[in-house]
């Protein structure tokens, strides 16, 4: 028969494959056989879920009170409807298949050791793919929000009459006038009706390269980037309960963003999981005693309202 790359059979890598045949080597490297990186919970609401999609609908209540004159009417408001958004299920997969011939008489268990690297493939993949959305913030090409517009974007619009927006894209590096720009605007925001609302910043969010950078602006007691600091040189950024996090797949060196609690309600970015990466083995679709394993699953990413994600650079 032919071979072919999605079936793994005693004629792999003739080279140096024959190896697994006969126990002459001590051990196998391989790099791929680690934890999986996962982030992405750190960044996004984990909600379960049944159903093929779930529909999420923005409202504002209502809005100001008003003054009146004697004998007035007291006025009556309507609620502000701002649309829906429906998050339906992606389903995802991955397999292999495997000779009789290979299972039976490789010696490094090779059947085990592909249905662990297939686990750990789809445990990873899920937090590549979500990457998707955190670096491309400044397009709907992967998530887009009540508004329809980007993550980032610089006129994200409220429900109000007099239709405020609010700016949560800086597009600026990380320093410390920018990082005082990020905890400022958590403090000026706007909810739906146009009226100040105060947000909690939680985490700043880098790309490894910022790493010092971030720790030294949220974590050390001294004034940042200094090297001569004396007692009373303090940093004013420090006590704000804000924890750096570095996150790995942030795809551009400067990216940076300041977020809010991940469990607050009003918190946007999410994924919907119907199902788990699950595993599947059977024996293979022909008569040759091929086994084929394979697995499934089932999600979707992206944001409802953008508010508690400020965007420093991508």
């Amino acid at each position: 028969m032919a071979t072919t790359a999605n079936l793994h059979g005693t004629w792999w890598d003739t080279s140096s494959g024959k190896e697994t045949m006969k126990t002459l080597v001590r051990g196998w490297f391989d790099s791929t056989e680690r934890e999986a990186l996962v982030e992405w919970k750190m960044l996004c609401k984990d909600i379960k879920t049944n159903d093929d999609y779930e529909r999420e609908g923005r409202l504002a209540g209502i809005g100001a009170m008003r003054e009146l004159v004697e004998a007035q009417n007291i006025p009556l408001e309507e609620a502000k409807y701002g649309g829906t958004k429906d998050f339906t299920q992606v389903a995802y997969g991955n397999g292999f298949l495997i000779t009789d011939r290979m299972r039976r008489f490789n010696k490094i268990k090779m059947l085990e050791k592909l249905t662990r690297s297939l686990k750990k493939t789809m445990i990873e993949g899920k937090d590549i793919e979500i990457s998707k959305m955190f670096n491309n913030m400044t397009a709907t090409t992967y998530a887009a929000g009540f508004d329809t517009y980007a993550l980032a974007y610089n006129t994200h619009t409220c429900l109000d009459d007099a239709a405020t927006t609010y700016d949560n894209y800086l597009t600026a590096d990380l320093a410390t006038g920018s990082y005082e720009d990020a905890l400022e605007y958590f403090d000026k925001m706007y909810d739906d009706q146009g009226n100040i609302y105060v947000g909690k910043a939680r985490k700043l969010v880098v790309n490894p390269a910022l790493r010092v950078k971030a720790y030294q602006l949220t974590g050390a007691d001294k004034k940042p980037f200094e090297q001569s600091n004396t007692k009373y040189d303090l940093n004013s950024y420090f006590g704000f309960d804000v924890v750096p996090a570095v996150y790995h797949r942030f795809s551009s060196s400067t990216a940076w963003m300041v977020i809010g609690d991940v469990g607050d309600t009003d918190y946007g970015p999410r994924v919907y999981t119907a199902l788990e990466p699950d595993l599947e083995t059977k024996d293979g679709d022909d008569r040759a005693r091929n086994t084929a394993v394979t697995s499934l699953q089932y999600f979707k990413y992206g944001f409802t309202d953008p508010r508690l994600v400020l965007v420093g650079n991508i």
